[in-house]
């Protein structure tokens, strides 16, 4: 029977990168050989791809990151003249149904209103024109992921007090998704004609 010795993963370090191992915790040497170890035994492929799959790698690492930082940091306030449309299907994979005028008449509640107070995920408006479902002139619904408190991918505004929005949801909660977004008169009047106005 022929017995295969293996080097020991903590000498493969040390001709990598010499470092005195009795001044490391008995945690971090186990951790250390553990690694070495499974790096042996699963590294069976030729060196020669090592440096094109490090640069991939890093660059598709990079654009990870340049994504989350653009949704984390992006969109702070509206932006004249860009208006939320129907999506591709991709950029909202998290709504249960993407916005277009058809699709925003069959919500139960819609408004032009103010964002007056904050509280929470609650969030209370004054209603400036009523299109559904709003009797009185002040209204509060929840509104998950719009207020800072959590993010969200469902792509809704950050309300924020003193600023004017057209809302759509249903009896306790407002829709993001393009169903709420900061207030533009042309389509405020869309989501007049959307509801027989």
């Amino acid at each position: 029977m022929n017995e295969h010795f293996e080097t020991d993963p903590l000498d493969a370090l040390r001709a990598a990168d010499p470092v005195r191992d009795d001044h490391l915790p008995s945690a971090s040497l186990a951790r250390i050989r553990a690694r070495v170890q499974e790096n042996v035994m699963t590294n069976t492929t030729p060196r020669a791809g090592r440096p094109a799959r490090l640069i991939a790698a890093g660059a598709g690492t990079l654009a990870v990151a340049a994504l989350a930082f653009a949704f984390v940091f992006g969109g702070r306030g509206a932006v004249p003249g860009v208006l939320p449309g129907a999506s591709d299907g991709t950029g909202f994979a998290m709504c249960v149904e993407q916005y277009s005028p058809e699709t925003l008449a069959g919500r139960s509640v819609a408004f032009d209103g103010t964002v007056t107070a904050i509280d929470g995920d609650n969030v209370t408006f004054a209603v400036n024109d009523a299109f559904r479902g709003v009797d009185d002139a002040t209204i509060t619904l929840e509104a998950a992921g719009m207020t800072g408190t959590a993010i969200t991918s469902g792509g809704g505004p950050n309300l924020a007090v003193g600023e004017r929005y057209l809302v759509a949801g249903e009896e306790t909660f407002v829709w993001a998704c393009g169903f709420t977004q900061p207030y533009d008169a042309t389509v405020a009047a869309e989501w007049s004609a959307a509801f027989g106005g």
